[in-house]
């Protein structure tokens, strides 16, 4: 599986649908979608809230 960390510094702006098993988002990292968009993550199909921490299981990140 895909496995993404970001560390406080890292900024990632999604340029499409991402499909992760783990990912580890420290204080301060940033995770964006494109201008006018709004970015949203769902773990195991549950929607999830994008805040620091770690997460794992089927993990999408996706905006419309």
């Amino acid at each position: 599986g895909v496995i993404v960390s970001l560390d406080e510094k890292s900024v990632w702006t999604l340029t499409g649908t991402s499909y992760l098993t783990a990912l580890h988002l420290a204080p301060g990292a940033v995770l964006a979608a494109p201008a006018g968009k709004t970015l949203t993550m769902t773990v195991d199909g549950v929607p999830t809230a994008i805040t620091p921490g770690a997460y794992t299981g089927k993990i999408v990140l996706s905006f419309a």
